[in-house]
């Protein structure tokens, strides 16, 4: 598949997944929304798109890891209905 079909593809992905979001008819929106989903398989999956794999890579590195010590405190125990076990 040719760059600019793929540049393409996504970019309507993008105006698409856009558009469902912003629509008030929650039908049209979802067919837009599929649609759009739809076009970014057709870019993975035919489009052999290694740069685009290489960024969602990329992403995933880049988000923040979770620790254990950033979990919230634990709940003291109160006067719930729910017997512990």
């Amino acid at each position: 598949m040719p760059v600019w079909l793929t540049l393409l593809l996504l970019s309507v992905s993008a105006i698409l997944w856009l558009s469902g979001s912003g629509n008030r008819d929650d039908v049209i929106g979802l067919l837009e929304r599929i649609l759009s989903v739809a076009a970014l398989l057709v870019v993975v999956m035919v489009g052999r798109g290694v740069p685009l794999e290489i960024a969602g890579v990329m992403l995933a590195i880049w988000l923040p890891r979770a620790r254990a010590d950033q979990a919230p405190p634990p709940i003291p125990h109160r006067d719930d209905v729910l017997i512990p076990f």
